[in-house]
């Protein structure tokens, strides 16, 4: 089987367990693996709307058109339903980046939070803020995490494309006192987010994230086509380890 086949099958393998999943989740609840991180974030938008605290939500280097496209689109979904949940809040989210492909995509996220909430009137593009780009930017990550600092944000959330530079958000997050809650699709950041966030997200669970906070069919219908391709992952390793030894 050359190469094309073999992704003409994994998506078509994809494809109908997304459906499945959806289907039986219409029909009785799908018990999900627990991921404290998504047990974490409806309390803490609703703690910062009651607290009148704000809430940093960081996109880092993920960028449309590029390899973080996913990842992108991933963690603007998540934070559409952060920010949903805060804008009847007067202290909105404040969302930092560091490519402007992505600035459009968290704009636009924002925007459709609060026109959900009938709030268009209080949105504003300035909520939103990009910084000098490029992977593994530490200009970047030195002005969002003095940003974050100085909007006395009370938790930040990093999802998506980081590197080592993550490691300046968890030391001002450690020194002002700060949830940190981080994910990076690159070994090096996802290394610092596992040593210093309060709850990382490890590998695919960011791309599980709709499902957990919105508990529709067919968004759990995507974990579940997730969980049945690492199992698939999982029996061709073993299936190709003792082919190999016998």
């Amino acid at each position: 089987m050359n190469d094309s086949a073999l992704i003409i099958v994994l998506l078509t393998i994809a494809f109908s367990a997304t459906l499945i999943g959806a289907v039986i989740a219409r029909r009785v609840a799908v018990p999900l693996r627990p991921i404290a991180a998504y047990q974490a974030l409806p309390e803490i938008a609703a703690d910062a709307v009651e607290s009148a605290q704000r809430v940093h939500v960081s996109l880092g280097s993920s960028a449309v058109g590029e390899p973080g496209t996913v990842s992108a689109l991933v963690s603007g979904e998540i934070t559409y339903q952060l920010a949903e949940r805060m804008a009847i809040s007067p202290y909105p989210p404040l969302v930092t980046l560091s490519q402007g492909t992505t600035l459009p995509l968290a704009q636009d996220t924002l925007r459709r939070a609060y026109e959900a909430r009938q709030r268009a009137a209080y949105f504003r593009p300035t909520q939103v803020t990009w910084y000098p780009q490029g992977p593994r930017s530490l200009a970047f990550a030195a002005g969002a995490s003095s940003l974050a600092a100085d909007s006395d944000v009370f938790t930040s959330i990093l999802l998506g494309r980081f590197g080592t530079e993550l490691a300046y958000f968890g030391e001002s997050a450690v020194r002002h006192d700060q949830i940190l809650i981080a994910h990076s699709d690159q070994p090096g950041g996802q290394a610092i987010a596992y040593a210093q966030s309060d709850r990382p997200l490890l590998g695919e669970e960011l791309y599980a994230g709709p499902a957990y906070l919105t508990r529709r069919p067919l968004h759990i219908g995507t974990v579940v086509a997730l969980d049945v391709l690492r199992w698939l992952v999982i029996l061709a390793i073993l299936f190709t380890a003792l082919q190999a030894a016998l």
